[in-house]
């Protein structure tokens, strides 16, 4: 299996034409458009749905699985989606050819559920393939590995909020993995060129066996990107609804956050808290700002300004509203001249825009995206130089907007027109040769050192964004004077000293005061009775100690957060409640009982003032904690060294 850094080495020339395009249309479309209702999420998570999406309309499970019979799209017109995409400025299309409904928009093998058997009875991708090739668009297409309608996923004898995140451990698992494999062969076998695959496995790829397609996808066709949503080895990132703002997305070497086996049971507590009354009211104001991009989904690290070495491949999708799927009651359009600032804001830290259109039931756009497209379309057509094939620069949170950089051409892209008169830059990176507006006229400029004025017209030439070309000498070094590397590791002995201090910590202080309000009011306590209690709490701090921490451990490895380490330890149990009690064993034995067992017999054999056994428990109790935390680490730390 290729790691992070290998796929990103041997993807270079695979991904120039990606990141020169920058502008791609996502269409999500399936038989969901008939109900009006987003796609899958109202069978999965309904609390969820409404609240991230920002829809009103329910659906059964038992009715949603029933669209297909009544999906129809006549109008639909593949010539005609293109058209639009390539006037709106668009470089390549992305369609969903499975969500995680389990409907396929293509002629799938081993299953039924898919639109060649409802009543339009046409292959969408087929023909939507063809009419890329005819007009020279690039096409990539969606797939899910979450599948609610295939038996091998989940126990579809349940409803689908019960068991939507999929059940690996049942022995129908690897039949389902043949099932997608078989989907993804026809995918790029039987579909012409497919540029990108564009996975969406939700949480814990690890169940997908991503290192099995990735291979297979490599040797079927080697040129085809694949995005970070099923495991390591992808070409790039893909933030979901929201823009990275801190700076230029940088490579860290870790795995995508979906790796994390942990999702799973996070998404099932967050459906579950939606419950509760008292939490309800937090969570759907937390997870309302998915819907308008203050929630960072997936935290994409970033940095001042990376080199190229270090810039981690970026795409952010998005929403024209609220809701990815065709919406009929959809207030919550974005404004045709936000799309256009957002596109800028996008690519001027390098990434790439892949702005969502939901078809209607009958196969056409939209109203209010049509318009949409052709306005962002009128901008692209004045503007496109400073666009594609651009890079990021240095110039990052200016007052006055965004930059890009092609060659010797920096691109000042002006979101705040200077009514004065006079562009003020307080910190421009090279010589200035030239300035000129994007319809040719020249602009006066002035540059003392690093300061840089510009004088513009008084009106602003562009009612979205204006963009100034300046020429530079794009061989001057300054240009590649790039921000250090940013360390986003940990060190195990960092690692295991803060667990162990803060585990200490955090026990001496709750069992010091559990202690306080248990024995304030006796007398003196008998050897008989501390030796037992001493053994009893040790073993219940050192148990959930270690299993805690057992878990965290493999997390924040599973995470790449952990660096390697060469701890050599036994080989213990791989389950976290079996090894737990190993070491829990090991800290009842050899400290509770040998070292404070025996001491206390030694030093005190007729027990203790109660103040006096207080003081004891306060510290062997946060010892314990803090042996327990080094314990289990240090046995997580030895696993790594043991694989393969």
């Amino acid at each position: 299996m290729m790691d992070q850094h290998e796929s990103v080495e041997s993807s270079t020339d695979r991904l120039n034409w990606y990141q020169d395009a920058k502008f791609g249309l996502f269409i999500h479309w399936g038989a969901y458009s008939v109900a009006g209702v987003e796609a899958s999420w109202p069978i999965m998570a309904p609390d969820l749905s409404a609240e991230m999406f920002k829809t009103k309309r329910e659906i059964k499970e038992a009715a949603y699985v029933t669209l297909p019979g009544k999906f129809n799209p006549v109008d639909f017109d593949a010539d005609e989606w293109v058209r639009m995409a390539q006037e709106a400025g668009m470089r390549y299309i992305i369609l969903t050819a499975k969500h995680h409904d389990g409907f396929c928009m293509f002629d799938a093998p081993g299953t039924e559920y898919k639109i060649t058997n409802s009543p339009f009875g046409r292959d969408v991708c087929l023909e939507l393939s063809q009419a890329c090739a005819k007009a020279g668009m690039r096409l990539g297409f969606y797939y899910s590995p979450p599948d609610m309608h295939h038996p091998g996923y989940r126990d579809m004898s349940k409803p689908a909020t019960k068991n939507w995140v999929g059940e690996p451990g049942r022995k129908e698992w690897g039949g389902y993995l043949d099932y997608m494999e078989s989907h993804i062969r026809k995918l790029l076998t039987d579909y012409g060129e497919v540029s990108i695959l564009w996975f969406d496995g939700l949480s814990n790829h690890g169940k997908y066996d991503p290192p099995r397609f990735h291979k297979l996808v490599h040797e079927l066709s080697p040129n085809t990107l694949i995005n970070d949503r099923l495991g390591d080895g992808y070409d790039y990132v893909t933030p979901e609804q929201f823009i990275p703002k801190e700076g230029i997305p940088a490579r860290t070497g870790k795995p995508p956050a979906g790796m994390d086996p942990a999702g799973d049971g996070f998404f099932k507590l967050i459906q579950s808290l939606f419950k509760v009354p008292g939490l309800r009211g937090v969570l759907r104001k937390t997870v309302g700002k998915y819907a308008d991009g203050t929630m960072e989904l997936t935290p994409v690290h970033q940095e001042g300004y990376p080199s190229p070495e270090r810039f981690q491949p970026w795409e952010t999708c998005m929403t024209m509203g609220g809701s990815w799927a065709y919406n009929p009651d959809e207030t919550a359009w974005k404004g045709a001249g936000h799309l256009v600032g957002n596109l800028v804001k996008v690519v001027s830290r390098g990434g790439n825009y892949l702005l969502n259109v939901g078809p209607t039931a009958g196969g056409v756009f939209p109203a209010e995206a049509v318009e949409r497209l052709r306005h962002i379309g009128q901008w692209m057509g004045r503007n496109h130089e400073a666009i594609y094939g651009s890079r990021y620069t240095p110039l990052q949170g200016a007052p006055w907007g965004q930059a890009t950089r092609k060659g010797e051409l920096v691109y000042l892209h002006i979101f705040d027109w200077p009514a004065e008169g006079t562009l003020n830059i307080d910190r421009f990176p090279g010589v200035v040769k030239g300035a000129r507006l994007m319809s040719g006229e020249p602009l006066m400029f002035s540059q003392n050192g690093q300061g840089l004025a510009i004088e513009v017209p008084g009106q602003k030439p562009d009612p979205d964004v204006s963009v100034i070309a300046v020429e530079t000498d794009g061989a001057e070094a300054v240009w590649e004077a790039y921000s250090p590397a940013v360390v986003t590791t940990i060190e195990p002995g960092k690692y295991v000293q803060k667990q162990v201090v803060s585990s200490g910590v955090i026990n001496a202080v709750l069992n010091g005061l559990i202690a306080f309000f248990s024995y304030r009011s006796r007398g003196d306590i008998p050897y008989g009775e501390a030796a037992v209690d001493i053994l009893i709490t040790v073993a219940i701090i050192s148990y959930l100690v270690s299993w805690i921490l057992i878990g965290s451990a493999r997390g924040e490895i599973a995470k790449g957060n952990l660096s390697r380490s060469a701890v050599r330890s036994p080989k213990l149990p791989a389950g976290a409640g079996a090894r737990a009690l190993i070491l829990m064993m090991v800290c009842v034995i050899f400290f509770g009982g040998l070292i404070m067992d025996g001491s206390i017999y030694l030093i005190s054999p007729n027990g203790f003032s109660n103040w006096g056994y207080i003081l004891i428990k306060t510290i062997y109790t946060g010892v314990t904690a803090a042996l327990a935390a080094a314990l289990a680490i240090y046995s997580v730390l030895g696993d790594q060294n043991r694989r393969p």
